[in-house]
């Protein structure tokens, strides 16, 4: 883990395939460790994580997840990068996407990444 004024940021890269998701799920559990969250706010954030990783998921070929886990004085920043064609099918991703929404404050979707948001409160931090 490096640290820089007032962020922690982890990263963590996986074979893009779906017995690895998760590991992505472990390692945010370690993250929200540094935070207050309450355990349904890490609840949701697993989740949501797991829907990001897996709509990025490929079986079968050789690319990588990367993760990326960045904990501001305001904020939890989760990013998952993987390849941009997915196995995964478009009623699944979808129904992901809608998951997503309602479990973090903020989410950006990329052609090959997701950006997942959640606020801390100043008790969370």
């Amino acid at each position: 883990m490096t640290v820089e004024s007032g962020t922690s940021t982890v990263r963590l890269t996986v074979p893009a395939k779906p017995e690895y998701v998760v590991l992505t799920r472990l390692a945010l559990s370690a993250v929200c460790r540094l935070t207050s969250l309450q355990p349904e706010d890490v609840a949701d954030l697993k989740l949501a994580i797991t829907e990001a990783a897996t709509g990025l998921v490929h079986d079968g070929s050789d690319a990588q997840l990367d993760c990326g886990f960045e904990l501001h004085d305001d904020r939890l920043v989760l990013e998952v990068g993987g390849p941009a064609q997915s196995t995964v099918s478009a009623e699944e991703q979808e129904l992901g996407r809608a998951i997503i929404e309602a479990t973090v404050d903020e989410y950006e979707y990329g052609i090959d990444s997701v950006r997942l948001v959640k606020h801390l409160s100043p008790r969370e931090q």
